[in-house]
């Protein structure tokens, strides 16, 4: 029902983190409870038998609840809500267990109630959520503890701590909510800046880079014209085309990065970005993929992309190559790009020269990943090679 699933919307992307701090705080109040337990000297486990059966209990959906999420396995709300209600059953067990009862036991319901009111959006589930436990602890309190002459709160205490559950399950939400504004505020101004990224890629494509090529053309034209003028006026054609050529390749850049914002997968547009350097240079650019392309973000790839394009940018200015190789590999464990050419090689002071190679390396690193440059000398061609470590998500049980 759709009021049902309103009550228990749970945002996917968060519960892991917050999985994470609540299993571990879980972890440190069982520890202190149980050190301080321990540390009486009156503590027997003869004499205590319930409480080492909670003890065991609690440590075991402990270990249960964290292999889940060493495992990269989903954490849905129900997952929140079962482990919110272990937490409460087991402190309200210890509320009704003879000579184990003490006045903070019930602070262990605070995460419990902050886990809760964290990971859900509904102010009036939270509302509900902590009715419910407070409710319990009540009635253990007042029902089962007092009637078996347990040491128990006056009413005034009991009165302020639930209302102290209400006020963290209040405070709680309502930062949690208004952080979740701000972020969605934030994630919209991003969606914005794609869709401009978006336009200005389309305005580019056509305008300035269909000019460019025609410019391209016709210079092409006036130096076949002129073959048999002047030398100077071929020298000046002929670097008037280059120059052309490099305009028009660089903006295909933000042309095809903007195929990426618009949801294109990294295959794609590279291997678009490979025809049009063909088209541009004359210079035959091949794609290669082996492998299936995992998710990636639109920054990945446009990082990804970023590097294939200096390295092709590279191969048409300074190699002379008569050929390009672009390889993509995906596997389980990591992505490989490489951009392979015939061409003269490289200097060995190549990394000194312009920005392209310091630009690669940097959104290598960006990417957490390295860059290699292999050139076996003059003539021998130039490899560049970008390793990026990544590990895909597990889904499903």
């Amino acid at each position: 029902m759709g009021w049902v699933d309103e009550l228990l919307e749970c945002n996917p992307n968060d519960n892991y983190v917050i999985a994470r701090m609540s299993i571990w705080g879980r972890w440190i109040l069982w520890a202190a409870a149980l050190a301080y337990w321990l540390s009486r000297p009156d503590f027997t486990i003869s004499g205590n038998e319930a409480l080492a059966v909670l003890v065991v209990a609690l440590a075991v959906t402990n270990a249960g609840f964290h292999w889940r999420l060493l495992s990269k396995r989903p954490i849905t709300s129900s997952w929140f809500l079962t482990f919110s209600a272990i937490d409460a059953a087991v402190i309200m067990a210890a509320i009704c267990t003879e000579s184990v009862f003490q006045p903070f036991v019930y602070l262990g319901l605070f995460p419990a109630l902050a886990s809760v009111s964290v990971a859900f959006t509904s102010f009036t589930f939270c509302v509900l959520w902590t009715s419910l436990i407070t409710g319990g602890y009540a009635g253990a309190t007042l029902g089962v503890a007092a009637s078996a002459g347990l040491e128990t709160p006056d009413a005034a205490t009991l009165v302020a701590q639930i209302l102290m559950m209400f006020a963290v399950t209040f405070i709680v939400n309502m930062v949690t909510g208004y952080e979740r504004t701000e972020r969605l505020k934030a994630l919209e101004r991003e969606r914005e800046l794609h869709r401009e990224r978006i336009e200005l890629s389309q305005q580019i494509h056509d305008t300035s880079a269909q000019s460019a090529y025609m410019i391209g053309l016709g210079i092409d034209n006036a130096l076949a014209l002129a073959e048999e003028g002047p030398l100077d006026l071929q020298r000046t054609l002929s670097a008037t085309s280059e120059l052309s050529k490099a305009a028009m390749w660089e903006l295909r850049q933000p042309i095809d990065i903007g195929l990426i914002w618009e949801g294109q997968e990294l295959s794609q547009v590279l291997g678009a970005h490979a025809r049009n350097f063909t088209t541009i240079t004359s210079v035959p650019a091949e794609m290669v993929q082996t492998g299936t392309e995992p998710k990636l973000d639109p920054q990945q790839r446009a990082r990804i992309m970023s590097i294939a394009h200096n390295a092709l940018t590279n191969a048409h200015r300074h190699s002379g190559a008569s050929s390009v190789v672009i390889k993509l590999e995906f596997a389980a464990d990591r992505i490989c790009l490489s951009v392979v050419d015939d061409g003269i090689g490289l200097p060995d002071n190549y990394h000194e020269r312009g920005h392209g190679f310091r630009n690669m390396r940097t959104e290598a690193e960006r990417l957490g990943g390295v860059l290699e440059v292999e050139s076996g000398g003059p003539g021998a061609g130039t490899s560049v090679t970008c390793h990026i470590p990544f590990s895909q998500p597990r889904t499903g049980d």
